[in-house]
């Protein structure tokens, strides 16, 4: 469903001319960059609010619901990008001799089909992955299991087994779809060189109607909610709600910084060697192992990080906030290189060929020619990978160490017990932080992405 809705979305944001494209484009990817426990509890409190009963949402349909609403962003950005990266001639001369819809069909659907295939593998792999929207509805699935397996009767033997299953599965879809995953866009920062063709709809309001309904059922709708639910009996759940969080913010903003740091540091490794070294035996054994690290569920990398450092000699990262730094860092680098992955493949290779030839040591070339023209790239995965760190609940709940206080482990921990407006103004809080930073960070990425045009024009 996400794949499907997410084709539709990404066709009239990135090839029709709809009104106000770029701030959508920007809106409708908030269920994204929020934890998904976040639009669990909205969706809750939809339900209770409006029919005083939650059996509806708290089902396996529900949780499908949410996660739709979560993961379509993901398709959209991912397809989108492919759409905006087709070569217009063959767009152009198509329209001569064909109509709209036999274009789509018959040149731009099989241009964008590995983008297609990325995109519901990648949503399969994060559905059958996700931990925080099944506990929350009560849904029974692989993960819920594990982590009570593991976490509740200590039967770590089961859980293992339960593990391997699950992890099978995932590596089973990379190994069939390696050759699309290894090319799928996700994301093109600062696009150059590439003339995006667009076309006309002759409904063009129906079409900007439909955006704007899609808009407000995944993201207006369930977070108004959340707001009444929090201040329909005054401000004082909120109040509380904020002095049991504030303990949180600066031990998550910390791990997500760091995390955030060390990511782009490997990712930009990884998509260095990548595009100038893809001969080297190395390199695509350490992408694969990016990609697996990236598609094995989080709870099951947190028990394997648990199993492998506590042992002797090894404790003081088990024991530390170092272990969660490195599970966010494993689990975000794939993204992080690709992102970068895609802006090294924009820069003309005769730039550093000349800057060779002048005798220039590969240290100066980097800091003084390809980081500053892919700067935007740089900032954006930082950007992302501290957005998914900061809200990232599996990996925080299983590796946590003692006397730490984490806010999404604090919140997921708290909302089970709590009462209903209690559990709204937490969800709140945390969205609001959450819309809060990414608002700044997308302030800051437009100067980069600006200073980056005049360096190119230049």
């Amino acid at each position: 469903i996400s794949t499907i809705l997410g084709i539709f979305l990404s066709f009239l944001l990135y090839k029709t001319q709809i009104p106000y494209s770029n701030y959508l484009k920007i809106t409708l990817l908030i269920p994204l960059f929020i934890s998904p426990y976040i639009m669990a509890v909205a969706w809750r409190d939809f339900f209770y609010l409006f029919f005083h009963r939650t059996d509806l949402i708290s089902s396996v349909a529900g949780s499908i619901f949410v996660m739709v609403n979560i993961f379509t962003p993901l398709s959209m950005l991912i397809i989108g990008s492919a759409l905006s990266n087709i070569n217009a001639q063959l767009e152009e001369s198509a329209q001569l001799i064909a109509s709209l819809p036999k274009v789509v069909l018959k040149i731009i659907l099989p241009l964008i089909k590995p983008a297609i295939i990325s995109s519901f593998v990648l949503i399969f792999i994060f559905s059958i992955s996700e931990f925080s929207v099944p506990a929350y509805f009560g849904v029974q699935v692989f993960t819920t299991e594990i982590f009570t397996q593991f976490s509740a009767f200590y039967n770590h033997s089961l859980a293992v087994l339960q593990s391997l299953f699950l992890v099978l599965i995932c590596i089973f879809l990379l190994f069939t779809e390696a050759k699309y995953l290894a090319g799928a866009p996700f994301l093109s920062v600062g696009a150059k060189g590439t003339k995006n063709k667009t076309f006309q709809l002759k409904r063009k309001n129906t079409a900007f109607g439909f955006i704007i309904f899609y808009l407000v059922i995944t993201v207006v709708f369930p977070l108004t909610v959340l707001f009444i639910q929090s201040f329909k009996n005054g401000t004082d759940k909120f109040i509380e709600a904020f002095s049991l969080l504030l303990p949180t913010f600066v031990s998550s903003f910390e791990l997500a910084i760091w995390a955030a740091f060390f990511t782009i540091i490997i990712g930009f490794s990884s998509a260095y060697f990548s595009v100038n070294h893809p001969k080297n035996k190395f390199t695509p054994v350490f992408n694969w192992f990016l990609l697996i690290l990236f598609a094995i569920p989080s709870i099951i990398f947190g028990i394997s990080l648990i199993k492998f450092y506590n042992r002797p000699g090894l404790e003081f990262i088990y024991s530390s906030a170092s272990i969660i730094v490195i599970a966010f860092v494993g689990k975000f680098s794939f993204i992080s290189a690709k992102i970068i992955e895609n802006s090294l493949r924009q820069l003309p290779k005769s730039l550093d060929e000349i800057a060779q030839i002048e005798g220039i040591s590969l240290s100066k070339r980097l800091f003084k020619i390809t980081i500053p023209l892919i700067l935007p790239a740089l900032f954006a995965a930082f950007m992302i990978s501290f957005i998914f760190n900061l809200g990232e609940l599996a990996i925080s709940i299983m590796l946590y160490p003692p006397g730490m206080e984490i806010m999404p482990v604090k919140v997921y921990t708290l909302m089970a017990n709590a009462p209903q407006a209690l559990t709204s103004s937490m969800t709140l809080i945390v969205f609001l932080i959450s819309l809060f930073i990414i608002s700044v960070f997308y302030l800051i990425f437009k100067k980069f992405i600006r200073a980056n045009n005049s360096i190119t024009k230049y």
